[in-house]
């Protein structure tokens, strides 16, 4: 029971994430009649999309110990020992399978802010200087 409560953090989390990723490009998601919301919130800026990215990879990791944390729970609630380190191989097999795939998004997202914070004090120095 502990476990699958302790699930639905984890699920919310690499949810959330795909549907950044999924609408974070293209104008047309703006008009979508559900994950507008979502494309509007992260086209909105470069630096807006990297922070969530950065945000949602941060929290992957306490979501995942929780998971553990679920399956220890489940173990003692039913009068078993934890006897065997199986829990905690594959819980840091699955985090790792998972931050795998959302730190290359993340760091994407930020050499975009950086190039986009770049081209602007570009701009602003060209302008203030003639």
């Amino acid at each position: 029971m502990y476990f699958e409560l302790s699930l639905i953090p984890f699920l919310l989390i690499v949810l959330l994430f795909l549907i950044f990723w999924i609408v974070q490009e293209g104008s047309r998601w703006q008009k979508h009649p559900q994950l507008g919301v979502f494309a509007r919130f992260i086209q909105a800026s470069a630096g807006r999309a990297f922070f969530s990215f950065f945000i949602l990879t941060l929290f992957l990791v306490p979501a995942t110990l929780l998971l553990l944390q679920g399956v220890w729970w489940d173990l003692l609630a039913t009068g078993k020992a934890i006897s065997n380190t199986v829990p905690v191989v594959n819980t840091l097999l699955l985090m790792f399978l998972v931050l795998s795939g959302m730190i290359p998004v993340m760091l994407s997202s930020f050499r975009t802010w950086r190039h986009a914070v770049r081209a602007a004090a570009e701009v602003r120095v060209r302008t203030t200087t003639g």
